[in-house]
């Protein structure tokens, strides 16, 4: 078990790292398109269509890691209202969603790259780009996502299992307690710039 979480914590990062240079490619294709378009009239990148596929690949990529991380968007308005045994269980449900959703986000990708590779399915556009190439992309995005949120889930279950709560508690870093300090801390430091 040890040595697929120092996978993940390996891995994760270096896709988000990825992702986050697919970005400034974005940025630099876009640019370089603006630039010819006003200079000489026309585009040689079509960095429109390839934003659109790039974008898709870069949140992909970053979705691991965010799940690491514990950044992924969620409402706990009520959690520290709660006592600690409740909280613990809606963070373990939190979790299995999490997994859950990354498991149909695989599936689905999987499935949509396989019709496309099968049929040659190609974009509408003049450049008739072959779709299964960045859905494998996608697909390799969502399958680390899902393999993330499996493990999370497995790690944070066996932990309560164990009565290890406090441990359990800063899997995937959902205890708002130290989001709230994180972010106090965060606001001293830009205010000391």
């Amino acid at each position: 078990m040890q040595t697929i979480e120092r996978f993940i914590a390996w891995i994760a990062p270096l896709f988000a790292r990825l992702g986050g240079g697919i970005m400034i490619l974005i940025a630099v294709m876009v640019s370089i398109d603006v630039l010819t378009r006003n200079i000489n009239g026309q585009t040689y990148l079509n960095s429109f269509e390839f934003s659109v596929y790039l974008f898709a690949i870069a949140i992909s990529f970053g979705m691991s890691y965010t799940a690491l991380a514990g950044a992924h968007i969620r409402v706990d308005v009520f959690m520290g209202r709660f006592p600690i045994g409740v909280r613990r269980i809606l963070d373990l449900l939190s979790f299995v969603s999490l997994a859950f959703v990354g498991a149909f986000f695989a599936y689905t990708s999987w499935h949509v790259f396989l019709t496309s590779y099968r049929r040659g399915i190609v974009s509408t556009s003049v450049l008739a780009f072959p779709l299964a190439v960045p859905q494998l992309f996608l697909v390799v995005g969502m399958a680390i996502f899902a393999f993330t949120a499996l493990l999370l889930t497995a790690r944070h279950g066996m932990l309560l299992l164990q009565g290890r709560g406090a441990e359990a508690d800063r899997v995937g870093k959902f205890d708002s307690n130290d989001e709230i300090a994180e972010a106090i801390e965060d606001v001293k430091k830009r205010e000391a710039l």
